[in-house]
């Protein structure tokens, strides 16, 4: 469909250059149309179009502090004051005879327009657009300072200008300065064009449309014949490529409400990178605010008020861009609750903060592991109907999970009736095996006390262990799952298994850094799967 719509694009902007070719090749069909008044109009239109497009794209550039606005805004001005005298050079409407300075003007003033467009098309950066933008009250009179030179030069009739007008507008150095300009012209909207397939920006292509029907200009300009068709054609072409810039504008700022905003696709790479950081802290900003207001029993329907008003002001917003920004958030944050559901709060926060993270591999860290599962749970699961095993489920880890995460655990698993906590990753945490410890026994009371009305539930048995291993993301490209592995976990395991329901059994290096403030009961040393040497474990009564 792309190509199809490219073809088509293509095919319409080479009829104009078709036409002309076909009416320099018969003179016959190049017919003769005189008529004065209708030209100075034609004229005078381009140039108010001209000049209105670079009015509202030099404030944009000022509001956005952006080069490539501000050199796009230069093209139009340059086309505008030049085509406005080209405009007063028409025979019999303002002058009596014809100035050969205004007759010439148009190709003058189209070229500049097209060097401004060139130097638009590239990047900038940064130190440049910062040099550049402390000149920027020396651009913005350049189109001016131009236009009152080129008038004093004209109305004075100095030389080059003080001959009669060719008959054809154009002829001699002036032929060389409009393909100079279409040269220009046809640079910049080669860049457009390609900043429009990366971006696919409307804006983008309207720009490199209306650069291209310029080109067409310019050569009617250099091989038309005054007062006929291959004449007129330039004019027409002129007042279409202006129009269709300010009527893509009006449409953008009809969907919008407001002109703000409206040229942002065009700006430069590192304009585009600020608003896009603008976007996110505004984006941020929203989700809070509609977290406190759902916090408050504020339905997320209703009307931001004053909240939105702010936000607006502070980060040049219009109401529609307000709005969907709105949108955006309420989809951010439950898309955010939905995927903290699915992972522990601290590791959804560090992808969150730096996606990088999510990337398969790990580092060795030293971690407390903490392992937890149900005694018994098999023989209960075969008598029990499967519904009921659920919500036996789902009640303890309702109860266990907010324990483990107070203590700044990271749940990195649950497998059937088992689930498996570190501490110290992601997050740095050098009270690590205080905490796993606490957090083991905080989950034994939580399920000695839902237990206590369910005498026939099963009951936790948990193993805390502390030592180096690997920490990361572990699995495939398409789904991968953050965890420790490694000697340290396998042995918290063991010693889960060593534990009677309702207790915790940590490994000697936890006991080590708990330190005598832990309540303890030797049980001795266990054997481990890969070690020759028994490891001495301890049951956990208390922490003082």
């Amino acid at each position: 469909m792309f190509k199809v719509r490219a073809l088509t694009w293509l095919t319409a902007l080479s009829l104009p250059a078709l036409g002309l070719w076909l009416l320099i090749a018969q003179p016959m069909l190049d017919a003769h149309y005189e008529h004065h008044v209708q030209h100075f109009w034609l004229v005078l239109a381009a140039a108010v179009l001209a000049t209105g497009l670079g009015i509202v794209l030099f404030r944009a550039a000022r509001a956005r502090r952006d080069l490539r606005l501000m050199l796009v805004s230069l093209t139009f001005q340059f086309s505008a004051g030049f085509l406005a005298l080209h405009a007063v050079a028409t025979p019999g409407v303002i002058l009596d005879s014809p100035n050969a300075g205004f007759v010439y003007a148009v190709p003058i003033g189209l070229t500049l327009g097209g060097i401004a467009a060139l130097a638009s098309a590239f990047e900038y950066g940064p130190e440049t657009v910062a040099r550049l933008h402390r000149q920027t009250w020396l651009l913005s009179t350049l189109p001016a300072l131009s236009f009152v030179v080129w008038s004093a030069i004209s109305l004075t009739r100095l030389p080059p200008l003080n001959g009669t007008p060719s008959a054809t507008e154009s002829s001699g150095p002036l032929v060389g300065i409009a393909a100079v300009g279409a040269l220009c012209y046809l640079g910049a909207a080669i860049r457009y064009a390609w900043r429009f397939v990366q971006r696919r920006a409307l804006l983008l292509l309207t720009i490199c449309t209306t650069f291209v029907l310029l080109i067409e200009a310019l050569l009617a300009v250099g091989f038309g014949r005054s007062w006929r068709t291959s004449w007129w054609e330039w004019h027409v072409l002129m007042v279409v490529a202006f129009a269709l810039i300010a009527v893509s504008t009006h449409l953008q700022f009809r969907r919008e409400g407001s002109a703000l905003g409206l040229f942002d696709s065009v700006t430069l790479q590192q304009t585009m990178a600020s608003l896009e950081r603008d976007y996110e802290r505004a984006l941020t900003e929203m989700v809070g605010i509609l977290r406190e207001r759902a916090a408050s029993g504020v339905s997320a329907q209703e009307p931001l008020g004053p909240v939105g008003v702010r936000l607006s002001r502070r980060f040049g917003l219009t109401e529609r861009q307000l709005a969907v920004l709105a949108q955006n958030a309420r989809l951010y944050g439950q898309l955010d609750e939905l995927f903290r559901s699915y992972m522990s709060p601290a590791v959804a926060t560090e992808l969150l903060a730096d996606p990088a993270q999510a990337d398969l591999g790990g580092r060795i860290a030293e971690v407390s592991v903490l392992m937890a599962d149900l005694a018994g749970f098999t023989p209960f699961a075969e008598r029990t109907d499967p519904a009921a095993v659920v919500q036996m489920l789902n009640t303890y880890y309702g109860a266990i999970v907010p324990v483990i995460l107070a203590e700044g655990g990271t749940v990195v698993q649950f497998v059937g009736d088992a689930v498996m906590a570190v501490f110290n990753a992601p997050n740095a945490q050098p009270d690590h095996a205080w905490r796993a410890a606490r957090a083991g026994l905080g989950l034994q009371y939580a399920v000695w006390q839902i237990a206590a009305g369910h005498p026939d539930w099963p009951r936790f048995r948990v193993g805390v262990n502390t030592g180096p291993a690997l920490v990361g993301n572990v699995g495939a490209a398409q789904m991968r799952n953050y965890t420790a592995i490694g000697d340290t976990t396998n042995t918290a395991a063991r010693l889960e298994g060593v534990a009677e329901p309702g207790t915790v059994v940590i490994g000697g290096a936890t006991y080590a850094q708990l330190g005598p403030r832990a309540a303890v009961r030797e049980l001795g040393g266990i054997s481990v799967k890969g070690r020759r040497e028994p490891v001495t474990c301890y049951v956990l009564e208390g922490l003082r």
